[in-house]
């Protein structure tokens, strides 16, 4: 099995996510908010789209659903909780759910509320990778437009115990910013200094940063270095503020 995961980029800093089965020619695309970009690659590449995971309700996450699935005869996998903000559902999805992919393998679903009280993040164990929608970004966590600081500290540990060898796929291309905030809490942890460098160099020749190991986020992401619920509750109205 040879699985492929391709950025597309969109709007000013999205990123939906696309895993491609190099035999089959078929793919499965994470949060398609903008139909257009996602139709230009599967065409150029000749893929056929035959699943849609969805992580989370906002619009940039999901505004393409309709128009991909009137183009291809593809199954949408949604969050249960926010099942009616979400169109086109094929099926909903909850903790401990197990999606099995054609060509992809078994997608683990994991509850992760914060960012919104819904949102779920996909984990495959077979290609060491999670999407973590808004829930944790690449030196950063997803702003608290509906749950509580302690349900966003307790969704970041669950990702944490995971194996540390995954990969992070994110939604956004926040690393840069979220860098010089890290850096304001840990201004002499030199481990952070470096990474920020290097993900300037990478964003300077317009490269994603993404994806991340796990392990180096749990190095040098404050929201991942918090001891406790307050201290993380500290650090997000600290980053919500941060200039």
């Amino acid at each position: 099995m040879t699985v492929t995961i391709e950025p597309i980029p969109f709007f000013e800093s999205n990123y939906a996510w696309l895993m491609i089965d190099e035999k089959s020619k078929n793919a499965v695309i994470v949060d398609p908010g903008d139909a257009k970009p996602i139709l230009q690659f599967l065409k150029e590449r000749q893929i056929s789209l035959k699943a849609i995971l969805i992580t989370h309700f906002h619009s940039d996450h999901i505004n393409g659903i309709t128009e991909l699935k009137n183009i291809f005869e593809c199954k949408v996998y949604a969050p249960l909780k926010e099942a009616d903000k979400i169109p086109d559902i094929d099926q909903t999805v909850h903790e401990g759910d197990i999606i099995s992919l054609e060509g992809i393998g078994d997608v683990q679903v994991i509850e992760t509320p914060g960012h919104t009280l819904g949102s779920i993040c996909y984990y495959i164990s077979d290609l060491k990778l999670i999407f973590t929608g808004d829930t944790l970004f690449s030196l950063g966590c997803g702003r608290l437009f509906e749950g509580t600081p302690a349900q966003m500290f307790n969704s970041l540990n669950k990702i944490a115990a995971l194996p540390e060898d995954i990969n992070v796929y994110c939604g956004h291309e926040y690393t840069v910013d979220n860098g010089r905030f890290a850096l304001s809490v840990f201004p002499n942890y030199q481990p952070l200094r470096n990474r920020l460098e290097n993900v300037k160099q990478l964003r300077e020749q317009r490269l994603p940063t993404l994806p991340v190991l796990l392990s180096e986020e749990k190095r040098t992401n404050p929201f991942l270095l918090a001891k406790n619920i307050t201290e993380f509750t500290d650090f997000r109205r600290g980053k919500d503020h941060f200039v």
